[in-house]
């Protein structure tokens, strides 16, 4: 057990390079809103009877969500329902994974995890593990000690479950080779492609089969349902912005609120450990501890010893130092001592459950009590909320009414409270505008009561300080569009199936002259057509057609002086036909003995990854699964 174990709640971290990522996020755009999600708050699903909470949820899809934008996907084009569900999809996952590691009585030993810690970059300066780093590190990305610690544990487990599983699959030298065989395969290629743009010419329509096709799929063509939506809002921040600051209560509430802003004195404290285990006794762990103190008092440096003697895997590279902390975060027996030592004094080794420490007072920050001028901004912000707060709850309080009794127009209550009206224009149900991305806000305008009424919605709470209330101003709803408003897109649809339909029949027919006997060169001539050759073709040719390539390498081996023929349709309504006239394989010999013991190698991992898959989606079809909507 090492140092970080000493801290109250300790450590704990996801994978190296998710944390990465999410210390990046953080640091761009800071932790916010999630702390707001810290309320108990009802469950999302459950598992096998263990629940996944709201809280989980939200702190996950907002995490989710800045990493998105991170990568500069803008906010308006995150799609919220999308993100949500992967996210509990995600969260589902991890849990039956969670409980199958515990089946299996997985484990990942302390020691591990520090030591995991100690050699992840993010948490380094210049090189070495730095611990106000650490928790710099973590706390911006809205971790405890704890709770990060617990999802390193967790991402751990996960390794040795995905490993156990995925290093168990093997394949033999004989699949290996066969596998370079057919992967290093060469074939004599010849192909046709028919366009089907280059006969679409050929297609005539009738009005009828356009009118024919309108009526059966007339729900592809309608025009999306919009409203126009006319809203007032009423904003805690901007009625406290608004308010007149008196100064003689500002600094009353600077007096009540200080104590917010101050800093108890903290120690920069360094240590060396020697730590107790079934092989170390507290006698031998006391006389070993004696030993390197005397080594220190007879002149020898401290950071020096830490780094040959310590057993904390977390600071020994740092020379002991433990950076800045407060008091609370060490056990009770250590802060006795560091607590009492004057600067770059040291003690005595001093005995804690984990082991015996000699400590050493580095650096002290006294404690602090800033004056006003030094946080007027912070305070000036709490000052006109809280002396606002009333008045807000009362003009919300006022606004429902307003919405209730004149319940056919927003003018009335915009006037009484000094409100601005203000319209969306023409949006559809799942615009990306910030009003009616709320589902709380379109829930209301797509109300009956509303959308269909003509009432003004009830107040509806977008946030604590954020209350809003609006009416449908206009709405058009979702109609089909006229036949000859879409007569046009429709003649091109029919006429791309059609001449794919033409390229495939024109396609079938080369294919079976050809094997009737037919000479494939005098069949293409007929048709003004022409065979592109590429012999000796890889799988990877770089000047071939990928299409090309996927269909000729599916065609089987030709008989000795014949030719395998076959055609396809590809994507873009185009027709190919391939012709396989020979097939040179690569010999075994040529695959020298690592190469071959590599690809067994490669080739298990990827088995034994899609075995692993199969387990996860097992265990997902077989859980007890429950979602609360």
């Amino acid at each position: 057990m090492l140092i970080q174990r000493m801290r109250d709640g300790s450590e704990g971290v996801l994978a190296k390079i998710i944390v990465g990522l999410i210390a990046i996020v953080f640091a761009l755009f800071g932790f916010g809103s999630i702390t707001t999600f810290l309320a108990p708050v009802p469950k999302v699903a459950t598992v096998n009877g263990e629940e996944i909470s709201q809280q989980e949820m939200e702190i996950a899809v907002e995490r989710n969500r800045r990493m998105l934008m991170a990568r500069d996907v803008p906010q308006d084009q995150i799609n919220e329902d999308e993100l949500r569900e992967n996210v509990l999809d995600s969260l589902i996952t991890r849990e039956v994974l969670t409980q199958a590691a515990v089946d299996l009585d997985l484990h990942y030993g302390e020691s591990a995890l520090d030591a995991e810690i100690v050699v992840n970059e993010i948490f380094m300066i210049d090189g070495i593990f730095n611990p106000d780093q650490f928790q710099r590190v973590i706390g911006g990305a809205g971790y405890s000690p704890l709770s990060y610690r617990d999802e390193m544990r967790t991402d751990m487990l996960f390794d040795q479950l995905v490993s156990g599983i995925r290093d168990s699959a093997f394949v033999t030298e004989a699949e290996a080779k066969k596998y370079t065989n057919l992967f290093a395969q060469r074939r004599d290629i010849a192909y046709i492609r028919i366009a089907a743009a280059e006969v679409i010419d050929e297609i005539q329509l009738e009005d009828d089969e356009i009118e024919s096709y309108y009526n059966a799929n007339s729900s592809e063509f309608v025009t999306e349902e919009a409203v126009n939506v006319q809203y007032v809002e009423l904003v805690h921040e901007d009625m406290a912005a608004a308010f007149e600051i008196d100064e003689s209560e500002l600094a009353e509430y600077f007096e009540n609120t200080k104590s917010a802003f101050a800093t108890d004195e903290s120690r920069r404290v360094a240590h060396i450990l020697v730590e107790l285990s079934d092989d170390v006794s507290e006698e031998d762990a006391q006389t070993e501890a004696l030993a390197i103190y005397e080594r220190i008092i007879d002149g020898e440096d401290f950071s020096a010893l830490a780094k040959e003697t310590s057993d904390d895997l977390g600071s020994k590279d740092n020379g002991g130092d433990l950076g800045f902390n407060e008091q609370g975060t060490f056990y009770d027996e250590f802060e006795a001592v560091a607590y009492d030592l004057g600067l770059n004094q040291v003690a005595e080794p001093v005995l804690t459950e984990i082991g015996y420490h000699i400590i050493k007072v580095l650096d002290v920050r006294e404690a602090n009590v800033p004056d006003l001028a030094d946080v007027r901004a912070e305070i000036e912000q709490g000052y006109r909320l809280e002396a606002t707060e009333d008045d807000f709850v009362s003009a919300s309080s006022r606004l429902a009414e307003l919405l209730f009794e004149n319940f056919s127009e927003l003018e009335t209550a915009a006037e009484e409270l000094g409100l601005e009206i203000k319209s969306t224009g023409l949006v559809a149900r799942d615009a990306s505008n910030r009003l009616m991305s709320d589902a709380s806000v379109s829930a209301a305008v797509f109300s009956p009561d509303v959308l269909l009424d003509g009432n003004n919605s009830d107040l509806i709470e977008l946030s604590e300080s954020h209350h809003v209330g609006l009416r449908v101003l206009e709405h058009q709803p979702s109609e089909t569009k006229p036949l000859e408003t879409v007569k046009e897109d429709i003649r091109y649809i029919l006429q791309r199936e059609k001449a794919s339909e033409l390229a495939s029949t024109r396609a079938l027919a080369i294919v079976e002259e050809v094997e009737s006997g037919s000479l494939a060169q005098f069949v293409a001539d007929q048709r003004n057509l022409s065979w592109q050759m590429v012999p000796g073709a890889s799988r990877f040719q770089q000047a071939v057609d990928p299409s090309v390539l996927t269909e000729a390498f599916k065609l089987p081996r030709p008989a000795k002086d014949k030719e395998s023929i076959g055609y396809s349709t590809l994507p873009n309504g185009d027709s190919l036909v391939v012709r396989v006239s020979a097939v040179a394989d690569n010999p075994n010999e040529e695959v020298v003995s690592e190469e071959l013991a590599a690809i067994q190698t490669n080739l298990a991992r990827q088995l034994g990854t899609s075995d692993f898959q199969e387990f996860q989606q097992s265990l997902r079809e077989e859980a007890d699964l429950e979602r609360v909507n």
